[in-house]
């Protein structure tokens, strides 16, 4: 019972401070891209209930990409602290060995792993996928995505896109129109809205287009230009980090994306939600390292400083091992001999590691 109570208490404190360094990291990141998004009303006019919809769903995906960071930092400091405070003295009082507890460890993250597995394949894509929609809903972000002031926006091969003046309601000056073999220039334009279409309604302005290797001039006072077959698909398509699961197997082997160098992608997407939450295990059992105490046989301070050095090398070589991990199947399957082989080789070290320590 008394060991029950024990391993409850060091499961609270993981949790707590786990929950406090995640957060507190993932706020303060999602604070910076808040900053940084502001430009969704101040450029593109979005509306600020747009805004604060689109921000709250890109909040998973930030929980995400700091999640191995927070893991590693919470056992770190949580590990620090029963040392300093003696609490770990308790726990050999009452016959739970160092084993025991990097036993416990690994089984605490076997729990996280399961809910990191599910909220990297499942939550992330989807709330990336939402907030991509709620964009793409917008009448004023897809329209203003196109006719940003001052800057030459091209979202497809073959459209290139100049004005001088926007304010963002739909009134725009000095109209620049490049689309294939078709130029339309114009002092002044307006955005309609039809339902789902955009329109752009241009005044006193001239179109020259080449017809049968000759320059066609007209002059008009209005003309109207079809926006929607370029917004549909600029701000509509799904990203491969968007996309559910099961989409990404089927279209691993996909000859069409392999042609244009996108399977890579596709295969990295997948590595980065099934294969790289298990290397929270290796983390795991690297920093309970920091459970050896015999200061005779080793300076604890540096040893400290070796082990935090090594884990953030190793989150680091991670990460480039999944960027390369996409560029075939056989890369792939490397990358998961590479987390099994270095979590059974950490297994051992610190397995042997503590028995010599109580020898």
């Amino acid at each position: 019972m008394f060991k029950n109570k024990i391993f409850k208490y060091f499961f609270i404190e993981f949790i707590k401070f786990f929950l406090i360094i995640s957060l507190s990291l993932s706020f303060l990141v999602w604070i910076t891209q808040a900053a940084r998004l502001l430009e969704l009303i101040t450029e593109y006019g979005n509306p600020v209930h747009i805004y604060i919809k689109f921000l709250i769903l890109s909040y998973p995906k930030i929980f995400n990409n700091i999640f191995l960071l927070s893991f590693a930092i919470s056992m770190f400091f949580l590990l620090n602290k029963m040392q300093n405070d003696k609490e770990l003295n308790i726990y050999w009082m009452a016959g739970i060995s160092k084993l025991k507890i990097i036993q416990f460890s690994i089984l605490i993250t076997s729990v996280l792993l399961v809910f990191y597995l599910i909220f990297s394949t499942f939550i992330v894509p989807w709330s990336s996928s939402k907030g991509r929609q709620i964009l793409g809903n917008s009448k004023f972000s897809q329209i203003n995505s196109l006719v940003k002031a001052k800057n030459f926006n091209s979202p497809l091969k073959g459209l290139t896109v100049y004005v001088e003046t926007n304010d963002n309601k739909g009134n725009l000056e000095g109209i620049f129109i490049y689309e294939k073999e078709r130029t339309i220039i114009a002092s002044k334009g307006e955005v309609l809205f039809d339902g789902d279409k955009n329109f752009l309604k241009l005044y006193d302005g001239s179109t020259q287009e080449i017809i049968n290797n000759s320059i066609n001039i007209i002059n008009f006072k209005t003309t109207i230009f079809d926006f929607t077959k370029f917004q549909m698909q600029n701000v509509s398509y799904p990203k491969f980090t968007e996309r559910e699961i099961n989409w990404l197997f089927k279209n691993i082997n996909n000859p069409e994306f392999e042609k244009i160098n996108r399977g890579k992608e596709i295969r990295e997407e997948i590595n980065s939600r099934l294969i790289k939450p298990f290397f929270i295990i290796i983390l795991c059992i690297t920093s309970c390292f920091l459970l050896y105490s015999n200061n005779e046989k080793i300076n604890l301070a540096k040893f400290k400083f070796f082990i935090y050095s090594y884990t953030a090398f190793l989150i680091i070589l991670n990460q480039t091992i999944l960027e390369m991990s996409g560029k075939t199947l056989t890369h792939s399957f490397l990358y998961i001999i590479f987390i099994f082989i270095l979590g059974v080789f950490s297994f051992l070290i610190i397995n042997k590691t503590i028995k010599s320590e109580t020898k």
